[in-house]
């Protein structure tokens, strides 16, 4: 392991999530990111495959990974493209009618 590696493992152990956490009125109705978050964690495992290797297939750094499986950061449409196909899946976006009563 690199240092500089070392450095942002150990820089980002230090980080407080709780700092970032929104507050309820700015969260979505059901939300997306937690269900993304779900997505991708369920579907690495099932693969068997390590953040790690998520990583080294995507191009993003593992720390990346590990704070959009943890809802740390919020992923861009970017990056779910290559998780996406980092796990032989496609990615789709569509709008549905909203069900709300």
């Amino acid at each position: 392991m690199s240092d500089f590696q070392k450095y942002l493992d150990e820089a980002f152990s230090k980080i407080n999530t709780s700092d970032f956490s929104d507050s309820e009125e700015d969260l979505p109705r059901d939300n997306i990111y937690k269900e993304i978050q779900q997505l991708i964690v369920s579907e690495r495992k099932k693969q068997k495959v390590t953040q790690k290797e998520l990583s080294q297939r995507t191009g993003l750094s593992q720390a990346n990974i590990s704070n959009i499986e943890n809802g740390v950061t919020r992923p861009t449409i970017d990056s779910l493209q290559k998780i996406a196909e980092a796990l032989g899946k496609r990615l789709l976006v569509c709008f549905e009618e909203n069900e709300e009563i």
